[in-house]
């Protein structure tokens, strides 16, 4: 069956790196919508994406997609640092944005970007994968209906060889990795997200290599006096993912939910025993898209929004600050408010 390409809800995409963005593209499909534009700072790069995905227009032109009524959403999976670039521009056309997170470099880039789109009417939405799992959806709901008491503390565990995300172009450069903006931030969201709460104070420790940090560990008071406590490093053997809530009553365990290997496990400890919770899973791609399209209909809320990757990158510029300085740091709640 072939759905209906509706005209009143077209896409561009912006950026063509990863392999994310393919998968995004079918979600996009599948949902009833048409994506239209690819849109890229190389016209090469455009031609061979759409070409690849049927998507029937491509351009080096900014202006071609913002004039284009047919648009009414903006995808950008751009490099990091062409993500403002793209979120200015789409904004300035009217056009709901759902971006990669986190959203900048710095929280006073993202700040920016926020503002701007608000100014103008338009919602800026993030996409961050661990929020759409359905692990970690139940995680959150376990936690906030009280099912495992007040919660204590929320340890992440990650660490392995750094992996640039998967790309269409193998040539394509890669930095060696950023534990702060690749990793730490999209922890610090997830904590957020789970607990409810938001970050005030953090202490952090590092480790260097070849001059920028790869080996990093921090506790973060949260405002419910609840503690995240992490490890997240590229300069360790691979290890399987753990996210353990902590609570008065029990505790909950999801393993193997940071990587792209798969969808993990989620086990609950009560009394001393443990049980696995079953959890359907969902495509992460779909739940974020319908979540962030009927937002943009005034019909839900987006998983993520771009006041969530500021505050994430707050947080995440304390820790820096904390690893760097050897002191307790705090993080300036009028900032994420």
């Amino acid at each position: 069956m072939v759905l209906r390409q509706n005209a009143e809800e077209g896409w561009s995409v912006m950026g063509t790196g990863t392999i994310a963005t393919e998968h995004m593209v079918a979600a996009i499909r599948a949902m009833g919508h048409s994506p239209l534009w690819v849109v890229s700072k190389s016209r090469a790069d455009a031609l061979h994406f759409s070409n690849d995905l049927g998507i029937p227009q491509a351009t080096t032109d900014l202006e071609r997609v913002r004039s284009d009524p047919a648009v009414k959403f903006a995808y950008i999976s751009a490099s990091l640092k062409r993500r403002p670039h793209y979120v200015l521009a789409a904004a300035d056309a009217g056009k709901h944005i759902l971006c990669d997170g986190p959203l900048s470099q710095d929280s006073r880039t993202a700040k920016r970007l926020v503002k701007h789109c608000a100014d103008g009417g338009v919602l800026l939405a993030v996409n961050q994968p661990l929020r759409a799992s359905a692990i970690h959806q139940t995680m959150r709901r376990l936690i906030l209906e009280g099912e495992i008491g007040l919660i204590q503390s929320l340890s992440i565990l990650r660490g392995g060889p750094f992996q640039p995300p998967p790309n269409r172009r193998s040539e394509m450069p890669h930095n060696g990795g950023n534990v702060y903006l690749d990793v730490c931030a999209e922890d610090i969201d997830l904590a957020r997200f789970l607990t409810g709460a938001e970050p005030v104070e953090a202490i952090a420790f590092a480790k260097e290599s070849n001059g920028s940090p790869n080996h990093l560990a921090y506790t973060i008071r949260m405002e419910n006096e609840s503690l995240l406590q992490a490890h997240e490093s590229f300069g360790t053997a691979d290890i399987e993912s753990m996210v353990v809530a902590a609570g008065t009553d029990g505790v909950l365990i999801a393993s193997g939910t940071l990587s792209s290997r798969g969808s993990g496990v989620l086990v609950r400890r009560l009394a001393g025993r443990n049980e696995l919770v079953p959890v359907r899973e969902r495509d992460l791609h779909t739940a974020t898209l319908e979540e962030f399209v009927g937002a943009a209909r005034l019909e839900a809320s987006p998983l993520a929004t771009g006041m969530d990757s500021f505050a994430a990158l707050v947080a995440t510029e304390a820790v820096a600050s904390a690893a760097r300085t050897g002191r307790a740091t705090a993080i300036r709640p009028s900032a994420s408010s």
